[in-house]
């Protein structure tokens, strides 16, 4: 048994196909959503959401905040701010908007509460879109010049 999976952004449909699971980032955890599944409707945290096809690949894909929806276990409806899949994402772009992220951080610790919120939720987004595109570079047997664990 498959389930119908649907990941929308306000731009564009990113993913609509069936799936065997689907594991997603929420607020309260990482969940896995198998068929059959309880009805649900969960918050989007920033992260990877993997999708398993019916002929065993798996696609990642950078997923930022949004909505989750499951129904009659069978159709997953995935409502995200932003969403870019693993081969559409370019690590060095990546790379160089999380350093951006990073020192405006630094900066914004100092300016309150809300400039660093928003500097954390942008770094946040962008260490999601850097693990979707190392996984999908590993995937691919792509060499990247950053490690893994440090990005440099």
């Amino acid at each position: 048994m498959n389930i119908l999976f649907k990941l929308v952004t306000p731009e564009r449909t990113v993913f609509q196909e069936d799936v065997l699971s689907v594991t997603l980032p929420t607020e309260d955890g990482e969940i896995t959503i198998l068929p059959e599944h309880i009805d649900l409707v969960s918050k989007l945290k920033p992260g990877v959401a993997e999708l398993r096809r019916p002929d065993g690949s798996l696609e990642e894909v950078a997923v930022s905040g949004g909505f989750i929806q499951v129904l009659n276990g069978s159709r997953i409806t995935v409502l995200a701010d932003t969403a870019e899949r693993g081969e559409e994402l370019s690590l060095e772009v990546i790379e160089q908007a999380k350093a951006r992220a990073e020192a405006v951080m630094k900066e914004k610790i100092a300016a309150g509460d809300i400039s660093y919120a928003d500097s954390a939720a942008h770094l946040e987004r962008e260490l999601a879109r850097y693990k979707a595109a190392m996984r999908y570079a590993r995937r691919r047997g792509i060499r990247t010049s950053m490690h893994p664990s440090t990005g440099a």
